[in-house]
């Protein structure tokens, strides 16, 4: 029979304890990626996206910063009144699209810039809201969406749009790849 001696089992007693209180301190804790992410089940409702005030809406844009320069430019180009200015409110894509497809009318944003093709959720989104629109291409990564609906409703709009150059296709559901 082996005996230890007094310290040696004062030194194994200390770890002993350690541990013990390293595991009780730890048993509250969740360790990452243990327990999966909570899953969204509801639809987002749109964002609060400022509404500009009625004197300064001008052209309303959401969407991707990315495309600051882009719209900046096609503002610059444009030769609209003070009250059709386009005013570019850049907090994403995700959300200008979530704004874009929360309805029609001046309360809601007349186009969306995005740094990628529309998705079917926010299509099916923008559809069951009673909105159909067109895309305009801008080169790769570089969309604006309008609705057709304001595009004669809203003042500056089809100007606007008319003075890229361009023509718009319509948008059609997207494919299930997209």
């Amino acid at each position: 029979m082996t005996r230890f001696s007094a310290p040696a089992g004062r030194v194994a007693f200390k770890h002993l304890a350690l541990a013990l209180a390293a595991a009780a301190s730890l048993a509250g804790c969740q360790m990452p990626g243990l327990t999966p992410p909570p899953q969204q089940t509801a639809a987002l409702p749109p964002p609060a996206v400022p509404k500009p005030p009625p004197e300064a809406r001008g052209i309303w844009i959401v969407g991707s910063p990315a495309l600051r320069g882009t719209i900046d430019q096609a503002a610059a180009k444009y030769t609209g009144g003070p009250d059709t200015k386009p005013h570019l409110d850049a907090r994403g894509t995700a959300s200008g699209f979530r704004a874009f497809c929360g309805g029609v009318g001046l309360d809601h944003p007349d186009m969306v810039a995005s740094d990628r093709p529309i998705g079917a959720a926010e299509y099916q989104r923008c559809r069951s809201a009673g909105i159909t629109m067109t895309e305009y291409g801008f080169g790769p990564k570089r969309f604006v969406y309008v609705k057709d609906s304001h595009m004669m409703a809203v003042p500056g709009v089809n100007d606007f749009v008319a003075s890229w150059g361009q023509p718009g296709k319509p948008v059609s559901a997207p494919t299930a790849g997209s």
